[in-house]
Formats: C-alpha cells, sequence, structure tokens
C-alpha cells in the first residue's frame, strides 16, 4: 500500500500484447476481453476455504512441475476497449461471486512516447475474468467515464482538508464473510510534498453494487501510527474459527526497524470494526495478547519490539496467505522487502504459524526473460490468487516490476 512508484515508463499508443499465453487460460494476446456480464462463468468462482472439499493429493515440500508466463497485464473500459493504465500492487478475492483486484497508486494519460501520465488514483479495483486471467476490467471510473476511480473514500473532514491531493488510503485483499457482504484493512497517509506519513490503520467495509465494488469507510483509523499497520500485508478469514488475521509492518520509525518487519493480529471477523476485540500475536512467546502493542508502551499498552514479529526483517513484503485444497494448508505465494524478489512459499496449519519456509526454494522467477537485475527495476507486492483453481494444483501469481502487472500460473507437482 506505501510502495512507491519505481519509475513510469514511456507508452506507446496501444498495448503491447502479452506473451507466453497459455490458451488453456485464454489468449491474452488478441482481441477483446470476455466481459459479457450477461453470460456466466463455467463455474462459480470461489476462494478456498479449509473444509470446502476432500483433502487434495499434494505432498509436501511443495514441488513445481512447471510455470507458465503470461506477460504483462492488461485493462480494459467497461465499453470494452483497453486502455493504458500503470499501477502496482495486485491483490485479490471474491465478492459476490466476482473477482476483485485491489490496486496501489493507478496512473493514467500516457498517450504515446515521452508523454506524461497522472495519478487518477491512490488506491483502485478491476474486476477479474475466469476465462483470461491477465485481463481485468475497470468497472469503478470517475464522472467523466474515463479515467479510473478512487476506491476507498475520504471522510468529509478530509474532503474539505485538501481530499486526495492531500490524502491516499491504500488497501488490503478484500475478504467475503457474508453473501456481498466483505471488509478490508486500510491505512491512512498523509501525503504532504510527496512524503508518505502514515496516520494509522482501519477497517472498511465493501458491497457490490452491480459490477462496481463500492468501499464505506466510517472510521478515521482503528489503530495509531505508534502501532502496526495491520492489514498492509494482507488479510485471510478463517472460516473454522471465524476469525479475520491481519498481517501487516510495524509502525514507521526513522531507523525502519520495525516497518521492516511483519505483525499479526486477530478478531472475530464479525466485531473487526470493534477494536476491544483484537488480540495480537507475540512471536516470542507463540501466544495470544489482548493488550494492544505501541512504540510508547504507555496508556495501558505493551511495548512494541522486534521480538514480537511473526516474520523478520524484510522476509515479507506484501502478500495474503490462502488455503491450498491441494496441500491442505495455509499458504503464502511471496516475495522478500530486498526490491529485486523471486516468489517464494510458505506453509502452515494455522494462519500464526509456525511458517514453513521450505529451505527458501524459489517456486517462479519474476523475471522469466533472464539477465541481471537492473538497478530501479523493482520487482515486488508477489501475490497468489487461489480463485483461478480451486483444486490448488494450480496457482497463479503475479507481481509488479516499472509499474506494471506481471503473472505467471504454477503447476505443483
Amino acid at each position: 500500500m506505501r510502495k512507491a512508484f519505481s519509475k513510469f515508463t514511456d507508452k506507446l499508443d496501444g498495448s503491447k500484447p502479452s506473451s507466453g499465453t497459455n490458451p488453456a487460460q485464454g489468449n491474452t494476446s488478441h482481441g477483446p476481453p470476455p466481459i459479457n456480464y450477461d453470460s456466466k462463468p463455467n463455474r462459480k468462482i470461489i476462494y478456498p476455504q479449509p473444509g470446502q472439499q476432500e483433502p487434495g493429493p499434494g505432498q509436501l515440500p511443495p514441488k513445481v512441475a512447471s510455470t507458465q508466463h503470461h506477460g504483462k497485464m492488461r485493462f480494459f473500459h467497461p465499453n470494452g476497449h483497453e486502455h493504458i493504465v500503470s499501477r502496482d500492487v495486485g491483490n485479490s478475492g471474491v465478492l459476490d461471486g466476482k473477482i476483485v483486484w485491489g490496486w496501489g497508486d493507478t496512473l493514467m494519460g500516457a498517450g504515446g512516447r515521452g508523454s506524461k501520465a497522472s495519478i487518477c488514483a491512490t488506491d483502485s479495483t478491476s474486476i477479474g475474468h475466469l476465462s483470461d486471467r491477465m485481463c481485468a476490467t475497470d468497472t469503478a471510473l470517475w464522472d467523466n467515464n474515463e479515467f479510473v476511480a478512487n476506491f476507498i473514500p475520504c471522510l468529509p473532514h478530509e474532503e474539505k482538508d485538501g481530499g486526495l491531493t492531500k490524502y491516499a488510503f491504500g488497501g488490503s485483499n478484500v475478504i467475503e464473510y457474508a453473501p456481498n457482504q466483505g471488509l478490508l484493512f486500510f491505512l491512512k497517509i498523509h501525503r504532504p510534498s510527496g512524503k508518505n506519513i502514515i496516520k494509522g490503520a482501519g477497517v472498511a467495509s465493501v458491497t457490490m453494487e452491480g459490477h462496481v465494488p463500492k468501499c464505506k469507510r466510517e472510521m478515521e483509523t482503528l489503530w495509531t501510527k505508534e502501532e502496526a499497520c495491520y492489514g498492509d500485508v494482507g488479510i485471510a478469514y478463517d472460516t473454522r474459527d471465524g476469525f479475520v488475521y491481519a498481517f501487516g509492518k510495524g509502525p514507521q520509525q526513522d531507523d525502519e526497524q520495525l516497518i521492516r518487519r511483519t505483525y499479526l493480529c486477530r478478531a472475530p471477523i464479525t466485531r473487526a470494526f470493534d477494536i476491544s476485540a483484537y488480540q495480537y500475536w507475540h512471536e516470542d512467546k507463540r501466544v495470544w495478547s489482548p493488550q494492544r502493542l505501541t512504540t510508547h508502551g504507555q496508556g495501558g499498552t505493551a511495548k512494541i519490539t522486534n521480538e514480537q514479529a511473526i516474520f523478520p526483517y524484510l522476509a515479507m513484503d506484501r502478500s495474503a496467505p490462502f488455503w491450498s485444497n491441494y496441500f491442505n494448508k495455509w499458504m503464502f505465494l511471496y516475495g522478500n522487502s530486498w526490491g529485486y524478489s523471486d516468489v517464494y512459499v510458505m506453509t502452515a496449519d494455522k494462519l500464526e504459524g509456525p511458517w514453513d519456509k521450505h529451505g527458501d526454494v524459489i517456486v517462479a522467477s519474476t523475471q522469466p526473460e533472464g539477465g541481471k537485475p537492473v538497478a530501479g527495476e523493482f520487482r515486488y507486492a508477489v501475490n497468489g490468487h487461489p480463485e483461478w483453481d480451486e483444486s490448488g494444483k494450480t496457482v497463479f501469481v503475479t507481481w509488479t516490476k516499472l509499474n506494471e502487472i506481471y503473472g505467471t500460473t504454477i503447476v505443483w507437482e
């Protein structure tokens, strides 16, 4: 949510086609995307949960049978024409039977080589398509019906104070916990003179109105700037215990020691908007505690430490865990925070772990074309998307490079 764009590349009129398309996954190179809203997908779109299926045959450690690189993702206006959009992050979830993509800073306006682009949204959404995972439709537009709209709204007093010229609201993946009732976690970010100052994290509700995801934000924040940025990494819902789990980087400080680590909290999902319902994970003691963790440790809170982090320094960038029906485990397909990460895998029986990193094996490359990393061409925000294959035998994974989204499908042995 707060990962800055590395740089904005020149665009040509019309996007370049994706390469390496697997015909079985839909043709991403030619023709319009499948956006006939009157047609129904060939199966119900499901975000996997424990107990939905019979246990799968996957054996640990996870081993890759093959990978299929799909090239760059393409974005479309609701009327069907492709439009040039640059964005980052790329988490996903399922709401009201539709795949909801979540993005960070979103830029439009590049019409040719050397032209400039402008931020039209600090976070945005698209609707994904089962028949072509590398195409998404931007159903939420500003009133001009041209530019992609912002997703998480300002409160009235924030609008009076400058609105989206002054504030940004980065969102987690969307979790659905009842029919067409979802939620996300967000960061409130103040951006004076282009500098990101985190003001705290909160929770907002999400519903689907037709084919447009709608976010309703009613709180300033739930946690203060002295607490972890819960949800900034990703969130997950375990239907077995009824809890939502929120992974987030530590609070923002000058030495960046805490913010480079990942912390975890949870609450019953029906009480996710109630700060008193949360418990906080202590990795050093492997226990949950109702006591909030802050940088000052005052006012009845405990002082946050490096040791309480569930993932250590730079070990995790931002990624949402998901249930693998194939391995019968929770799974992260993720990247580290070093800036040039490939795709790694972790599994666990519970969302608080212990997480098995399986020897830090790379399961897919984020530079499939080969060669050495190029300075400034950061590869980050690795995310797995299990809704494209609920069996878990294959998993679609994406990442960001140079403000464009790339994708690969992993096939497990």
